[in-house]
């Protein structure tokens, strides 16, 4: 059974202590090492805000065009099958790269489209704080990634 870590949704409740943010500066830093490995650039970085909850990069190479999520609270990293569309739940997750182990090094674990697509009313979600699952039940993502990777507000 998938357990789905407290910050999840990237809510916490006013009476809850601030979750840590992930450090975008070591997922860019990621990306850009990722690049030089296969002789690529990094084309873009958007940064994860108010909504959606995770920092996003488009990462170019001769043949590649990838779509690497960052969860904004969670050191966790996802592909993405195509770039995001502000305000699209995201249900075309990809499996990682073989390429993506410079995201490891750099501290970030790598979701697989396995786990993502996971339906969340098989997950474990008892870690999720109170203001996590009220936006689960005002929300209902189907899956792992759709709670995971959100345009919530």
């Amino acid at each position: 059974m998938i357990r789905v870590a407290r910050g999840a949704t990237g809510f916490w409740g006013y009476d809850d202590a601030a979750l840590p943010q992930v450090d975008v500066v070591a997922f860019k830093t990621a990306c850009h090492a990722v690049a030089r490995s296969i002789r690529g650039t990094v084309a873009e970085v958007a940064p994860a805000g108010a909504t959606p909850n995770f920092h996003a990069a488009l990462i170019t190479a001769p043949g590649i065009r990838s779509s690497v999520l960052c969860h904004e609270v969670l050191p966790v990293v996802a592909f993405a099958a195509s770039p995001p569309q502000a305000g699209v739940p995201l249900t075309n997750f990809a499996s990682p790269q073989a390429w993506a182990d410079a995201f490891e090094r750099g501290g970030f674990r790598l979701l697989d489209v396995d786990e993502l697509s996971t339906p969340l009313a098989t997950a474990d979600t008892s870690e999720l704080a109170e203001a996590e699952l009220e936006q689960v039940r005002y929300w209902r993502p189907s899956t792992v990634g759709e709670l995971m990777f959100n345009w919530w507000d």
